[in-house]
């Protein structure tokens, strides 16, 4: 290709961009700015809402419930939270993302240190008993910095869905205490207090280093743990739904299990 000799058809474009950088100095010194792109040029009814902040990707979360009792009768009756004269039938362990492979949860991502509001603490010490033995601490550094909330958001959501499960099963297995149950009783229960959250429930079981002489070999019930969908603002958990679709199931349970008593 022949090189353009220098002539009319090169001298106009360069004029038009000398135009063009002329007419941009003379906006900026008048306070003028570009026009936004067309991206950005929205008007407040057609903002797109800010995506949902996370530290790791998950599927969705597992609240996990302690039976108290269970878990003071399993070597820890030692422990601080458990030298108290009654022990709630039910307490918070955690509130976990999880992925739909189980044992691939994320875990001790990068986050803040926990410094929850002092009114959440007071509401969160009755349900979490651990909290005195820093549980909350821990939970937070390593299921918390995972979910994309920030601290206070995370044990609230955590109390609120405790509170339902408390409410709808804590006063009957206090009643039960010492005696014998059945995931498919517990799930009656919860679906008549609640409809539909049975199936959202999985109960896990084993034996317990402190039980009863005469029931040490039977599983006792340990943990109760809710599948929730992570639908919320932010990706918190709101919609319970049915643990089967997550892979979850009971573990340990059998068709019948042991209820710890208050005292083992």
């Amino acid at each position: 290709m022949r090189p353009l000799r220098p002539g009319k058809k090169a001298f106009i474009p360069l004029f038009v961009v000398f135009l063009g950088l002329l007419a941009i100095g003379i906006s900026r010194r008048e306070g003028g700015s570009a026009p936004p792109a067309a991206s950005e040029n929205r008007g407040a009814d057609s903002a797109a809402p800010a995506a949902p902040s996370r530290s790791a990707d998950f599927d969705f979360y597992l609240l996990a419930l302690t039976s108290h009792p269970a878990f003071c009768a399993d070597g820890h009756a030692r422990e601080p939270e458990c030298r108290a004269e009654q022990r709630r039938p039910i307490s918070i362990h955690g509130l976990w993302p999880e992925k739909i492979q189980p044992g691939k949860y994320p875990r001790d991502c990068p986050g803040a240190r926990l410094d929850l509001d002092r009114g959440l603490e007071l509401e969160l010490e009755p349900l979490m008993p651990g909290m005195v033995d820093n549980l909350h601490v821990h939970e937070w550094r390593k299921h918390g910095t995972c979910a994309g909330l920030d601290d206070d958001e995370y044990f609230r959501h955590t109390l609120e869905f405790a509170r339902r499960i408390d409410g709808a099963l804590g006063a009957r297995l206090a009643a039960l205490a010492g005696q014998r149950a059945s995931a498919e009783e517990l799930r009656e229960l919860a679906d008549m207090h609640q409809p539909g959250i049975g199936s959202s429930l999985t109960f896990h079981c084993r034996t317990l280093r402190d039980a009863p002489a005469e029931h040490r070999q039977e599983p006792y019930l340990i943990e109760i743990r809710q599948c929730l969908e992570d639908d919320g603002a932010n990706g918190a958990p709101k919609t319970v739904i049915n643990c089967a679709t997550v892979n979850r199931r009971d573990q340990g349970c059998g068709r019948h299990f042991r209820i710890a008593g208050a005292r083992g």
